[in-house]
């Protein structure tokens, strides 16, 4: 089923790739001294077409395996076979192998609302190697929208704040990337009635917007290529970070990118150019932002709180504001 394309395990989707080959091979192992598998759960995308909601590393493995792209390596009992594709294996195995790797399929039907397959998926990852928020809406919500939101997350600028450098980052493998932009889109549309839940709200947003038609597509796309653009214009190496003790603090706060962003969104290309040509002038301003207490708090402490939300954003606006207004 994989290889004619009825399930989908493609890296991008539900959980970006996390088995080594030792990993992988020790599930071919597991087979070989017929010990039980947990079962593989679906979704239906439409009549004979499936997604992986859990288990994705044990399909992939064995299509790979099956198909000759996946050499054993650091088994624990069958050291003899190490080095070994499927098409080497002493007949008695390689029989053994077609027989034996059935696992339970789980599926879960289209028909099913989307809040009531996230609390599912949530249920059914509750242990192991738990999915996270990101991952199981790109289960719940695959379409145009998160093909976007996948492609927008390569964004240079984005992967450099949040020090992704290689495919194997924790912030590339948990898709904190890809969370990040939704983020923007979520917060831009929701900050002056935010309801204190961000899981809930992304979940929304990106259920209202699973399948837009192409303006909107290419309107979010320049929205937040504008943005983030202006943010790297602006703040430089210090986008993000917060300012104590006389020196910008080396790590990300969501809660600045919710700030900066929704806040250099809301300037028209003019005005932004004009703070961008003055930058250092601006920077001095914006430094003194931090030492309001109560912005300081709204960005560390309860940020999910309404009130702190819309606070962070309210600040950073107006100290914009008053930089280009000479005040």
């Amino acid at each position: 089923m994989v290889s004619s394309g009825s399930i989908d395990v493609k890296p991008e989707f539900q959980r970006r790739e996390r088995w080594s080959p030792a990993q992988s091979s020790a599930l071919i192992e597991s087979f070989l001294l017929n010990i039980p598998v947990p079962p593989v759960y679906l979704a239906e995308e439409e009549f004979g077409r499936y997604s992986v909601i859990d288990g994705k590393q044990r399909i992939t493995s064995i299509s790979q395996f099956m198909s000759e792209n996946l050499v054993l390596t650091n088994l624990s009992r069958f050291q003899e076979i190490e080095g070994l594709r499927f098409s080497d294996l002493p007949a008695e195995l390689a029989n053994a192998l077609r027989v034996r790797p059935y696992i339970r399929v789980v599926t879960l039907l289209r028909q099913s609302d989307p809040e009531t397959k996230y609390e599912v998926f949530h249920r059914l990852n509750s242990g192991g190697e738990e999915l996270n928020a990101q991952e199981i809406r790109n289960v719940l919500f695959r379409g145009a929208f998160n093909d976007l939101l996948i492609g927008l997350s390569r964004n240079p600028f984005l992967r450099d704040r949040l020090k992704i450098s290689t495919t194997r980052s924790s912030n590339y493998m948990t898709m904190q990337d890809v969370e990040y932009v939704l983020r923007f889109f979520t917060i831009e549309a929701y900050w002056r009635q935010f309801s204190g839940d961000f899981r809930t709200s992304m979940n929304s947003y990106m259920s209202e917007n699973r399948d837009p038609d192409a303006k909107f597509l290419r309107q979010k796309e320049a929205q937040f290529n504008n943005a983030i653009g202006a943010c790297q214009e602006i703040f430089q190496e210090n986008a993000f970070l917060r300012f104590e003790r006389g020196q910008w603090r080396n790590q990300t706060l969501s809660a600045l990118f919710d700030a900066q962003m929704i806040a250099v969104d809301s300037f028209p290309g003019k005005q932004l150019e004009a703070i961008i040509g003055r930058r250092d002038k601006f920077i001095v301003q914006y430094m003194k932002l931090f030492s309001d207490a109560r912005f300081d708090e709204a960005i560390r402490t309860g940020t999910n709180n309404p009130a702190k939300v819309r606070y962070r954003i309210e600040k950073t606006i107006e100290c914009l504001d008053n930089f280009t207004s000479g005040r």
